[in-house]
C-alpha cells in the first residue's frame, strides 16, 4: 500500500503526486485537497479511493465522500478507457 497526496481542482479533476511534493507547489485553483490511498478491488474490478487529512501549505481540507467518488470515477474511467483502446 502506497500514500499518495491528492487535490480536486475547480474542475473536479484529481491530481494524484507523491507524497514529497508539497501541496502548493502545484500552482492550480483548488478546492479540496489531501492524501489518498488507491487500491484494486479485484472482485468488483474496480479502483478503490480512501481519502483522509488536508494540505497544510494550501490550508485546505479533505473531503473524502466526494473527492473519494470523484477519484474512483476517474481512475475507472481512464481504466476502462485505456483497456478498450488497447
Amino acid at each position: 500500500m502506497k500514500i499518495l497526496k491528492y487535490i480536486i481542482n475547480d474542475t473536479n479533476i484529481p491530481i494524484l503526486f507523491s507524497k514529497e511534493i508539497v501541496h502548493d507547489e502545484l500552482s492550480l485553483k483548488v478546492k479540496s485537497a489531501g492524501f489518498l490511498i488507491v487500491s484494486y478491488d479485484r472482485l468488483l474490478n474496480k479502483f478503490k479511493a480512501k481519502c483522509f487529512g488536508e494540505s497544510s501549505s494550501l490550508n485546505i481540507k479533505a473531503n473524502p465522500l466526494e473527492d473519494e467518488q470523484i477519484i474512483e470515477i476517474y481512475l475507472n474511467e481512464q481504466f476502462f478507457t485505456f483497456n478498450n483502446a488497447g
